[in-house]
């Protein structure tokens, strides 16, 4: 099953960073899922949308050379549970009378228009009266923050959702939308969006996407193809910047007013709502390029669960009447771990989670320091660790991005921290330390010795490519590790006040 996942403009964006760490820790999914991830902007230079452009090539990197090249298992003793679910561009797939190649990005160019919205419009060319008449919806003032027409659409709609329904008007005659529809021929594939309703590129192109996906003049595939979305309403706040078009005032008369609209136009099997009061942390009023870089929050981790889940749902479960889901917690903190979540997010995230972070740990901090040891020198580590394209990208991977994600949600405000991976590792997991004795000593180097060695020499006559090899080595490492942590106790402390 393919599932196309559209992420329109920043939120979608953060979203899918959110989920490409989800799936390489190996949150649950269908075990022939292949996720087409296709994002819609026009800031193509939009530092949120660079940053997941990067981690999800690192994330394919890395499992070409985990996995043999089937999106199936490879076989019995192959374990896939790291970086398991294939993510393949749009551009990739073969598209039927597809006119134009549009790259193997997963950020394909909507327009090649790079103008003002004035421009986009072709005001220059209309009559007198119909250029006056123009002026009375859109604000055409000397001021550079209100200036509707005067909007350079290079850096996004900066929250004008009314002009970004106008320039998704066109979606229909791109390349990207003509080479999906091409790509589009299987009954069992699926589609989901991803958006924000309180901003302009994603409260704009979501509905119009939707009823684009929706017309009778789509093929039968598109139009019967189960069809999800997740709406992100408000959820952080912005600092004061008299310089930017940006008026987060504005943001809940915008969500009353899409959430209206949505309730009677929008027609989907599965319709997820997500959002949060603001904390105290303020948000960079940056209107778009590459100084738009806004720290992960654990909404957006949440919104990448409603994707998994709408995988996951079976086609008898749909039912006839479209279907609205909501997320809650256990108890409404600001500070959250892993006992406040109910237990389908504990089982088919944070436990993945959990492994991966001891993964992470043991590649990053005690694989370079024992380069020398049998299981290293067999995989030929002292010479491809800092050289190996697959290792230099797991530890870009691990070491910068997933350990970064992890800081800015523990550092956000509501606050998700559950893991420290700069502590030992009988320690790392906050909620439950794992108790050390004379004659047990928890998770050791000298454990983490004997456990790599262990696979090293079960694996090797099963996986003689080294890169493979370590994988499933990281796999039982990380299982082992969970082992020795034990059960962890679910029970919500008393909150602090």
């Amino acid at each position: 099953m393919k599932l196309f996942l559209f992420g329109i403009g920043g939120t979608g964006a953060r979203v899918l960073r959110s989920l490409t760490m989800l799936l390489a820790a190996g949150a649950k999914t269908p075990a022939d899922l292949t996720i087409i991830p296709i994002l819609l902007d026009m800031d193509m230079q939009n530092g949120d949308t660079e940053r997941s452009l990067r981690i999800v090539e690192l994330y394919r990197t890395i499992r070409r050379g985990a996995y043999k090249d089937t999106a199936a298992q490879g076989g019995q003793s192959e374990r896939r549970t790291f970086f398991a679910t294939p993510m393949q561009p749009l551009g990739t797939l073969q598209a039927d009378n597809a006119q134009e190649r549009i790259g193997d990005s997963i950020l394909p160019k909507l327009t090649e228009h790079q103008g003002t919205f004035e421009e986009f419009l072709n005001v220059s060319s209309l009559e007198d009266i119909d250029r006056e008449f123009l002026k009375l919806f859109y604000d055409n003032s000397a001021r550079p923050t209100s200036a509707e027409l005067k909007l350079n659409l290079s850096v996004g709609f900066k929250g004008n959702p009314n002009i970004g329904s106008v320039v998704f008007n066109s979606l229909e005659d791109s390349a990207v939308y003509k080479y999906f529809t091409g790509a589009f021929n299987n009954e069992t594939d699926r589609i989901f969006i991803i958006s924000s309703i309180f901003g302009g590129t994603g409260s704009s192109g979501f509905p119009q996407l939707v009823k684009l996906l929706q017309h009778p003049s789509q093929k039968m595939p598109i139009r019967n193809a189960r069809k999800g979305a997740v709406t992100v309403m408000p959820y952080f706040a912005l600092e004061e910047n008299a310089g930017s078009s940006i008026d987060q005032n504005r943001f809940l008369s915008k969500t009353k007013a899409a959430l209206s609209y949505y309730q009677n136009q929008i027609q989907l099997d599965a319709l997820y709502y997500i959002g949060d009061r603001p904390g105290a942390k303020l948000y960079p009023n940056v209107e778009g390029g590459s100084q738009q870089i806004n720290n992960a929050h654990i909404v957006e981790m949440l919104a990448a669960e409603a994707v998994l889940n709408f995988a996951m749902t079976g086609n008898d479960d749909f039912g006839d009447n479209k279907r609205y889901y909501e997320y809650a917690l256990r108890r409404n903190d600001r500070k959250l771990d892993l006992p406040h979540f109910h237990d389908n997010t504990y089982h088919n995230l944070l436990e993945p989670l959990i492994r991966f972070s001891y993964a992470t740990k043991f590649f990053t901090d005690f694989v370079p320091a024992n380069i020398n040891e049998a299981f290293a020198k067999n995989l030929q580590l002292p010479q491809q660790l800092n050289t190996n394209t697959f290792y230099t990208s797991l530890r870009n991977f691990m070491s910068f991005h997933y350990k970064e994600w992890l800081r800015e949600l523990a550092e956000n405000d509501r606050s998700f921290n559950p893991f420290d991976l700069n502590a030992p590792y009988n320690s790392m997991v906050r909620s439950r330390q794992i108790e050390t004795g004379f004659f047990n000593k928890g998770i050791s180097d000298g454990f983490l010795k004997e456990q790599a060695g262990k696979a090293e020499n079960t694996l090797q006559a099963a996986y003689p490519q080294p890169e493979m090899r370590f994988m499933q080595i990281l796999i039982e490492v990380a299982e082992r590790c969970r082992e020795k942590l034990g059960p962890i106790n679910r029970e919500l402390a008393d909150a602090v006040v």
